[in-house]
């Protein structure tokens, strides 16, 4: 008798945990929607706010400053709760994954037509000028994915530190921190896909300039990641610190090639960052008056 009212009190235990276990689930998601929901609102009107500074011509190719903040500020809090949008409903980003992988798959495509066309035994005349603009059209794509690559290190670190200070709103820099990190490896081969078309053109016309050697290096180092990622996985230290390495050096590669962008990048990524922080405190604001 005792040992069946033992049983019966385990069940019930495990009965217990199980559903605070699905309430506490239950209570995460339903907060992480209304997160995304107040950001995808105030991201249109952040929109909606960049589109009257362009539409209405009030950016022009000179700017006063006060105009240019304004705009850079908009650009930047659209930038920053587009990405806080995608993290807090990750079926979004799935979804957008098709078109990075389209647009991937067309730019190396693209990249084998236009090497293709230059082999010797094509009676083409080479189209220098339209084929280098070819390859700057696919510098802002290849920029774009390698640093959205490049700060899974750094969403890790304020990830770490939101978690220790509890950071309000509760999660959001969490989840920031997954998206980055379950996209990573898409992003690695969108900007190999990129970098790699934006460089066939430097090895069909090769040079001496110190700017497309760093370019070609950054992207063999990007293309070796890539390999290492389809034969191995990094569950080990050993293969984990391999990877950062050549990601390092990959980045210092790159950092020669885009010097002169390193300035506006870094620029880009700090105002990034304050947007994001301005946007999430607006954020935790509209779901703590949602909540009264």
């Amino acid at each position: 008798m005792a040992a069946t009212s033992g049983s019966y009190r385990s069940r019930d235990l495990r009965i217990h945990l199980h559903h605070k276990k699905l309430c506490t689930l239950t209570d995460v998601v339903t907060r992480r929607s209304q997160i995304g929901t107040a950001s995808f609102l105030l991201t249109l009107l952040w929109g909606v706010g960049l589109y009257v500074f362009f539409v209405g011509d009030k950016v022009g190719q000179h700017p006063p400053m006060p105009v240019a903040l304004a705009a850079a500020g908009a650009l930047c809090a659209v930038a920053s709760g587009m990405l806080l949008t995608l993290a807090c409903f990750p079926g979004l980003a799935e979804i957008l994954r098709v078109v990075a992988q389209v647009a991937a798959i067309g730019a190396v495509l693209d990249a084998a037509a236009v090497g293709w066309s230059e082999l010797p035994w094509n009676n083409r005349i080479p189209d220098v000028l339209n084929d280098l603009e070819y390859s700057n059209f696919l510098l802002l794509p290849s920029m774009i994915a390698l640093l959205a690559s490049s700060v899974l290190f750094f969403t890790r670190w304020f990830s770490n530190q939101a978690s220790r200070t509890r950071f309000e709103p509760t999660g959001a820099v969490q989840s920031l921190f997954l998206l980055f990190r379950r996209h990573h490896r898409l992003l690695g081969w969108a900007g190999l896909a990129f970098a790699g078309a934006h460089s066939v053109y430097f090895l069909l016309f090769p040079g001496a300039t110190f700017v497309q050697w760093t370019g070609i290096a950054a992207t063999a180092l990007l293309g070796i990641l890539g390999l290492l990622g389809l034969i191995t996985s990094y569950n080990t230290f050993l293969r984990l610190w391999a990877h950062r390495i050549i990601a390092i050096l990959m980045v210092i590669a790159l950092g020669l090639h885009w010097f002169p962008f390193v300035p506006a990048a870094t620029l880009f990524l700090l105002g990034l960052s304050v947007a994001g922080l301005a946007h999430l405190k607006l954020v935790s604001s509209l779901v703590r008056i949602s909540q009264v």
